[in-house]
């Protein structure tokens, strides 16, 4: 029962965290690209492999592992969205921005995942 607990806490916290970050974004842009979706997977992407490099190196609960990684980062990032925004621009006559965006999440998120790793190296001393 705890493990749920860890998972759903978690999540609804990742979840409220995208959600306040797609808000903000809207509020200071105005382009034609989901930049919220696309900040919060780049920060879920560094977190993840930040967090990854650290906790391998460090005992920590089962519990908070699930709390994190299923529960607040996978809240906190968001494949679903990132998916419709995507087919949106299809439907919407921009296969280009469709493409870019799907190029550019995927390939900075790929990026970003190993640069937290790679911070965490350098950074946390054990």
């Amino acid at each position: 029962m705890l493990k749920i607990l860890a998972i759903a806490l978690g999540g609804g916290i990742g979840s409220l965290g995208r959600y306040s970050i797609a808000r903000l974004a809207d509020r200071f842009t105005d382009v034609n690209f989901p930049l919220g979706t696309f900040a919060a997977n780049l920060l879920g992407c560094l977190l993840i492999g930040f967090f990854w490099n650290w906790f391998d190196r460090v005992h920590i609960s089962n519990e908070f592992r699930l709390f994190l990684f299923t529960g607040f980062l996978g809240g906190f990032t968001t494949f679903s969205t990132f998916a419709r925004e995507s087919i949106q621009f299809f439907k919407a006559g921009e296969p280009l921005h469709a493409f870019g965006y799907i190029l550019v999440s995927n390939t900075f998120g790929l990026l970003v995942v190993a640069a937290g790793f790679m911070l965490a190296e350098r950074y946390i001393r054990l």
